[in-house]
């Protein structure tokens, strides 16, 4: 038995160990399969190393730094970053999610085995708007949070149970154990607002055993600022944070920001499919023409949009939303599929903003309705353009 089990560990340490954080702000925590739609922030220069259509291929992204040498495989530019790889934005106490690929150093009985080690995960920074380009040794000066560590041999009692704290936290790993997707979630700390330089480290054969990868990430005080600013970049981005449960250190993660996302109260299903409705909201053509209404002008707006309570068995709802004037809008608790321009028919002309919606989560679905945030980039008379909105389809 000792033979066997010395073999094994000889077996791992010639294993050549590579992996890289391929998102910084990755919109679900615990996930199992890679969504590039689902990544908001990526890694240093990503569009040359860590591609989001091709997760997992060895690009060379792979790093080992030394105490002196620097910590971060490229040196940051003009061109680290774009619109398709931009810098993650996160908000203070936010609990954020990375992910990277496995590169087969995972430990499930399940396909590996329970002996695949883990020495070690931790994410460091420099100081705010400086530091880009500095030491290994000087990074980790300044820890922002230790990432746990994954068991291994006899101490990984449940090898194939997911979640797990560490790097091999990946619930799909046996599915492809090159290619899958492992998740770490921690709480952000208060750092002053700004842009930083972070730096993560995987120690894996040993805690000498070290690779890093670096991500800058822009820090603000509220979600509310988070969300503003990933919309400006990118409507069509998932909002969505990490909330509750633990983090990949095995603490109590945050639920700052939580509260923003509307609770959904309790339906009862209906025992015989409901009309589909078309919902539209009071417009000036529906009012008593001897009255004269003045401008109502609308800067933000909130509230629902009624669907009505789903029939059983559905689970996917397709719903369009139409804005005369136009807006940025977020929608807590469907997912945005397509935003274009699209002709106003009451105004004859291409000013109108249509948004396309699909609820496919189970509590979404059954809520029977839609949640939504809107700012509008000019003031917006809301009697002379009233939103529509449509349930289009149901599967």
């Amino acid at each position: 038995m000792k033979f066997v089990i010395l073999l094994i560990l000889s077996f791992i340490a010639l294993v050549a160990p590579h992996s890289w954080i391929a998102c910084s702000d990755y919109c679900e925590k615990n996930g199992a399969d890679w969504d590039p739609n689902c990544c908001r922030g990526f890694p240093r220069d990503a569009q040359t190393y860590a591609q989001k259509d091709k997760f997992g291929l060895d690009r060379g992204f792979d790093y080992k730094p030394s105490g002196t040498s620097p910590g971060c495989k490229t040196t940051y530019k003009a061109g680290s970053y774009n619109n398709e790889y931009p810098k993650a934005i996160y908000y203070w106490n936010q609990q954020a999610v990375l992910a990277h690929p496995m590169k087969n150093h995972g430990g499930d009985e399940d396909c590996t085995g329970r002996y695949m080690p883990d020495n070690g995960n931790a994410l460091y920074r420099g100081k705010v708007n400086t530091d880009r380009d500095e030491s290994f040794s000087y990074y980790k000066k300044f820890l922002v949070t230790d990432l746990g560590k994954s068991p291994y041999g006899p101490a990984n009692t449940r090898s194939n149970k997911y979640p797990k704290e560490g790097y091999q936290n990946a619930p799909n790993f046996c599915q492809d154990t090159d290619k899958a997707m492992g998740t770490y979630s921690f709480n952000v700390p208060k750092l002053t607002p700004g842009e930083y330089t972070f730096m993560w480290r995987w120690s894996f054969n040993s805690a000498q055993d070290i690779y890093t990868t670096c991500f800058d990430v822009i820090i603000v005080r509220s979600r509310a600022e988070r969300d503003r600013m990933l919309i400006q970049a990118n409507p069509s981005f998932d909002l969505a944070v990490g909330c509750g449960g633990k983090t990949s250190n095995g603490d109590a993660g945050s639920t700052a920001g939580c509260d923003v996302i509307p609770t959904p109260p309790p339906t009862t299903p209906a025992t015989t499919p409901p009309t589909v409705p078309t919902t539209r909201s009071t417009s000036a053509s529906t009012l008593p023409a001897n009255v004269k209404y003045l401008t109502t002008n609308a800067y933000q707006m909130t509230g629902t949009i009624d669907l009505g309570t789903p029939a059983p068995g559905i689970s996917k709802r397709f719903i369009s939303i139409h804005f005369d004037c136009p807006v940025q809008a977020i929608f807590w608790n469907a997912r945005l599929i397509l935003r274009h321009n699209h002709e106003n028919q009451r105004k004859k002309r291409h000013a109108a903003i249509h948004h396309d919606l699909l609820q496919e989560k189970p509590r979404d679905v059954a809520s029977g309705k839609i949640y939504y945030m809107v700012n509008f980039d000019s003031p917006c008379d809301i009697l002379a353009n009233a939103p529509i909105a449509k349930l289009q389809k149901e599967e």
